[in-house]
């Protein structure tokens, strides 16, 4: 019979302790990471909470929705907008048209995004250690509390979507050039990222990837092969698929850049003003800085401190060995808002979504190295306690913007569902139909109908070719003009109908007998 002696027993008793500390530490989740998973689920709780998850989509996003829709016919696709939205949209359009479905999938989506967006993070500061591995989770915290990203997290606009891209993007990226090579999960991560950010806004990410391409090539310690090359072939992905539309549909490339930029007024101007008329709220979009009302000093003071608290967070990276990641995610924000600063003549809080979100990291990493400041507990309690109290100062201050914008929007397009609602049960607008002139868009969606926009709200032409067409198709056709128009000679024998909600508007419909 085989023995243990005493030594050997402590020697087994030794080894099973230590199995049991390494499975205990295996097994406890990481706070930083739970912390981030937190953010997100709250983030996606709160636009639940503070979001019209049922209104009517609005004319972007019905363009966007009704590309691949189930019932409704594709509304005009201009040569300024690209595709990867309607993909984004497609499991939901593809099968229902119940405006709930979609907002409620897009609000599950912001949250499962806000953690995918900002978990390559985790990393870049777990390296750095401390606590600064939770830069990440107060970042997504930070971005989290902005009026626009939660407004906008229930609805179809490329901009939010672009700035969860461009984030892990760029995250991806100061993995992949300081991993071990070849590193091929991030360097995966940052194809695919990039590829779905320049299907969502070619322009953009193009714009931001520009200051990784740069850093691959200047920076000696990140000269790797398979970085910059992930970037490229992830924009030639997206830009391969513009370049086919554009000699498709719009007569090659250089058109569709001249169509476009006439289309969005670009130019070199100072859209600074501009800017920041519309981040206050509540208006969703300024075509000048006098057309949304004054600035709101309060509401809009965040902003104003935004390059002093991005300076500091970099003079903090610096000391505290995270200057690259620090500094690449900033050159990246910078990089994609100078167009939209210099080149828009118009401005809405959600054009500059994506840079907020890149440059909430050094933002975060400045309040994170506040709360560490103090050679006692109770010094750091007490700076602890005044960034928290500042931070839900600007939470509260963000969320009465909210309420507002949101409410001004669900008011908006609450007339265009009453409307749609008029139309299809009291003067039976039903499939196939054609919906011409002013609003033709948003309420195309509801009422299923072909729209023809007449922004304006001027009477069409004698012979216009989409009225035309729907007449020999033999659809039902509502025009939607301005009550004081007189109607064309065509449309002499139309029967004027009183619209409920605007009586600025006035609509025809064809005789019942054509």
């Amino acid at each position: 019979m085989l023995t243990m002696g005493g030594k050997d027993m402590a020697t087994v008793v030794d080894l099973a302790h230590g199995r049991a500390a390494v499975g205990r530490r295996l097994r406890r989740p990481d706070p930083a990471h739970t912390l981030l998973i937190a953010v997100s689920a709250a983030y996606c709780l709160l636009i639940f909470l503070r979001t019209p998850q049922s209104m009517t989509l609005t004319f972007d996003e019905v363009v966007y929705a009704s590309q691949l829709s189930v019932d409704t016919p594709a509304a005009e696709f201009a040569d300024h907008r690209a595709r990867g939205l309607p993909l984004l949209l497609a499991p939901v359009v593809m099968v229902t048209e119940w405006v709930f479905a979609l907002r409620a999938y897009l609000t599950l989506l912001s949250g499962v995004l806000m953690y995918l967006a900002f978990r390559p993070w985790l990393t870049v500061f777990g390296r750095v250690g401390g606590r600064f591995r939770y830069v990440p989770a107060v970042a997504a915290g930070g971005f989290a509390t902005l009026w626009m990203a939660v407004l906008f997290g229930t609805m179809a606009y490329p901009n939010l979507w672009l700035a969860f891209l461009l984030v892990a993007g760029v995250g991806f990226f100061c993995r992949a050039v300081v991993e071990p090579p070849p590193a091929w999960g991030p360097v995966v991560g940052v194809l695919v990222t990039f590829a779905l950010a320049s299907l969502v806004r070619p322009p953009d990410a193009l714009a931001a990837a520009g200051p990784l391409l740069v850093a691959a090539v200047l920076v000696r310690r990140w000269r790797r092969l398979w970085p910059p090359v992930a970037v490229g072939t992830g924009l030639l992905i997206g830009w391969g698929a513009w370049f086919g539309e554009a000699v498709a549909r719009f007569g090659g490339p250089l058109a569709r850049l001249r169509d476009g930029a006439e289309s969005t007024g670009s130019g070199l101007v100072n859209a600074l003003p501009a800017n920041l008329v519309a981040v206050d709220g509540p208006s969703l979009l300024c075509r000048s800085a006098s057309g949304c009302g004054g600035v709101d000093p309060v509401a809009a003071a965040w902003w104003v401190l935004l390059p002093v608290l991005v300076a500091a967070g970099l003079a903090v990276a610096a000391r505290t060995h995270w200057l690259g990641a620090g500094g690449l995610a900033t050159a990246s924000a910078v990089a994609f808002a100078v167009p939209y600063l210099l080149l828009l003549d118009y401005s809405s809080p959600r054009f500059l979504l994506p840079g907020y979100a890149l440059l909430a990291l050094p933002v975060a990493g400045l309040l994170v190295w506040f709360t560490g400041l103090g050679g006692d507990r109770s010094t750091r309690a007490l700076i602890t306690a005044v960034v928290a109290g500042a931070g839900l100062l600007h939470v509260v201050i963000q969320q009465d913007v909210l309420e507002t914008a949101a409410g001004r929007m669900e008011n908006t397009y609450g007339r265009y569902t009453r409307l749609a609602e008029f139309l299809r049960e009291e003067q039976n607008v039903r499939p196939p139909c054609l919906v011409w002139g002013q609003g033709a868009v948003p309420l195309s969606y509801p009422l299923k109908c072909h729209s023809a926009r007449e922004p304006g709200g001027q009477a069409p032409s004698e012979g216009d070719p989409a009225i035309a067409a729907a007449l020999v198709r033999g659809d039902t056709v509502l025009v939607r003009i301005r009550a004081d128009e007189d109607p064309p000679r065509f449309m002499a024998g139309w029967r004027r109908v009183e619209l409920p909600g605007n009586r600025a508007y006035v609509g025809y419909l064809p005789p019942a007998d054509r």
